[in-house]
């Protein structure tokens, strides 16, 4: 159950997460913030692989499926802060709600995964069947997928639940995907900011 204490600490595991800058690349940080968060949120253990993933582990008392709860906190550059109406990584909260770079890409998702995991556990005594990973996924905004991949081969989860954002539905399974290798010249630039390639 989510009480008021609850909610609180969800919320500064968030804001801790997202005042913590971690472009691609850049990951370190914020591993580290969720490193000190699986401590006090009670995961099992905890560990990062050779990409710089990071990956908590709580397991039930009983064996059984795993389940691992995946969400990239890698996030896209802040060209421009003077443009924002709060600082992008100060996790202000402004008419209940936090603002800042990463907090619905998926900052955000991360933390609550995090913390049903921890109260999940925390509720049934650790009386489940299985065990249930929650994994901060780097470099997602520009390597999709590779590292990730990584963590499906070190879990090796039976299920996996995709933090995205995806207006409250359920979607099962991806649309696919196909990748093709095109050599241009120009300026790199994000898609979230085309118009600066």
């Amino acid at each position: 159950m989510l009480n008021e204490t609850r909610k609180k600490q969800l919320t500064e595991v968030c804001q801790d997460l997202i005042r913590n800058a971690s472009y691609s690349g850049q990951e370190e940080n914020v591993v580290k913030a969720i490193e000190e968060n699986f401590a006090l949120l009670g995961f099992d253990s905890w560990s990062r692989d050779r990409y710089g993933n990071i990956v908590g582990c709580i397991k039930g008392n009983k064996p059984g499926k795993k389940i691992l709860f995946d969400g990239h906190i890698d996030t896209v550059p802040v060209p421009d802060a003077s443009k924002w109406s709060v600082p992008p990584f100060e996790a202000r909260i402004v008419d209940g709600k936090i603002y800042g770079r990463g907090t619905s890409d998926m900052k955000g998702q991360v933390s609550a995964m995090m913390a049903a995991v921890s109260y999940f556990a925390e509720d049934t005594n650790k009386d489940f069947e299985g065990e249930l990973y929650v994994a901060g996924v780097v470099h997602e905004e520009i390597f999709e997928g590779v590292s990730a991949r990584e963590i499906s081969k070190a879990v090796q989860p039976d299920y996996v639940v995709i933090g995205e954002s995806s207006e409250l539905n359920l979607k099962i399974g991806q649309r696919g995907r196909g990748e093709i290798v095109v050599e241009t010249f120009g300026k790199p630039a994000h898609s979230a900011n085309p118009e600066k390639g």
